[in-house]
């Protein structure tokens, strides 16, 4: 086979999928400019598009929301039944902090591109962005890939909301939203209190709480200063805040706002609200590590390790960035594990047959 053959070969086959033909137009001649990938077939609703993918077998595809027939959402329910790949929603409706945003990503979507807007006028910006996109979506693990049903995020036990003595400490940037909601499918009860440390905007993390609020059994609430944090809570706070984790005179964990010092970027947060937790609580705090481009945060999760806490890095194959994994994970420090394994830990951790990281690593 000749180097241009093999080099086709290896290309990944991206359907296109909307009832704007102008759309389509903009997305096949921006595909076709990409190394690795190629344009098979476009389709105008969903009933199209499931006859073109068992006919055409693409790798990825491109969705739009509304559709006649048969609409955006309603494909990636029969498509991740049928035949999970895949999926960069691109569409109006999908705008970043939107309720339908997050419903595609909970349907089986990896990641969306909005629109119209600025990008498709931008001079060679919105190629950029696609580009990235489909690479990042198309390098996930199709184990990653799923339809999560509500009953699914609705299956655990509430704990009492007992004033905790434990932490788990997520942290994450880009990916997270998808991330979240399939780590949550596998989580069947919260004992220790999760803080979910987001390099995002505040406005997008607290629009991400309120939908998971209404969507999952946990109680799920936006950090706000001055919060108790309790047992069986799941809580989401942005980079944009920086918090301090006290003690009360009744030994109760509190978080409270205080002003950021200058010249310190909003990642650094997450390091120095680790090295308070591990402060007040030495081993009985947990970190796991999600997507996005991190590159702060390792002098508190080695302080974590270095006080018998426990730390878990979800395996890069699984994220849509994998910067932040790839980045903790080097050395073999901390063990990569898979969504399945994390869902264990954060179940069972802290007490009542625990069972070691290493215990599990083999699952990931």
């Amino acid at each position: 086979m000749g180097k241009n053959q093999d080099s086709k070969w290896k290309m990944k086959k991206v359907l296109i999928i909307d009832d704007s033909p102008l759309i389509c137009r903009i997305l096949e001649k921006a595909i076709i400019s990409f190394p690795d990938f190629l344009p098979v077939g476009k389709a105008a609703n969903g009933v199209e598009a499931l006859n073109l993918i068992e006919k055409l077998e693409p790798d990825l595809c491109t969705l739009d929301v509304n559709m006649p027939a048969m609409d955006g959402l309603s494909l990636l329910k029969k498509l991740m039944v049928r035949r999970p790949m895949p999926v960069l929603m691109v569409s109006a409706l999908t705008k970043e902090g939107s309720k339908t945003a997050f419903e595609a990503l909970r349907y089986g979507a990896l990641d969306f591109l909005t629109k119209p807007g600025g990008l498709w006028e931008a001079g060679g910006t919105f190629e950029k962005v696609l580009q990235d996109k489909l690479r990042r979506v198309s390098a996930v693990d199709l184990s990653a890939i799923r339809f999560i049903t509500r009953k699914s995020l609705k299956k655990r036990p509430l704990a009492e909301a007992r004033p905790a003595r434990s932490l788990i400490v997520g942290l994450g940037k880009e990916g997270m939203y998808t991330l979240l909601l399939r780590l949550l499918s596998f989580v069947e009860e919260v004992r220790a209190p999760q803080v979910w440390y987001l390099d995002l905007p505040e406005a997008l993390v607290e629009a991400f709480a309120e939908y998971l609020a209404a969507e999952c059994a946990l109680p799920v609430k936006a950090l706000v200063s001055g919060e108790v944090l309790r047992e069986g809570f799941l809580y989401l706070t942005s980079t944009d805040k920086w918090l301090k984790l006290e003690e009360d005179h009744e030994g109760r964990l509190i978080v409270k706002k205080s002003e950021r010092p200058r010249n310190v970027s909003g990642e650094e947060a997450l390091d120095a609200f680790i090295l308070e937790a591990v402060t007040l609580l030495g081993p009985r705090v947990m970190v796991i590590v999600g997507s996005g481009r991190l590159e702060k945060g390792k002098l508190g999760v080695a302080e974590v390790q270095a006080a018998g806490g426990k730390v878990i890095v979800l395996h890069r194959k699984i994220c849509l960035y994998p910067e932040g994994p790839i980045f903790f994970a080097e050395g073999g420090r901390y063990p990569e594990v898979s969504l399945e394994t994390a869902g264990q830990l954060l179940s069972k951790w802290p007490e009542r047959g625990e069972r070691d990281v290493s215990a599990l690593k083999g699952q990931a």
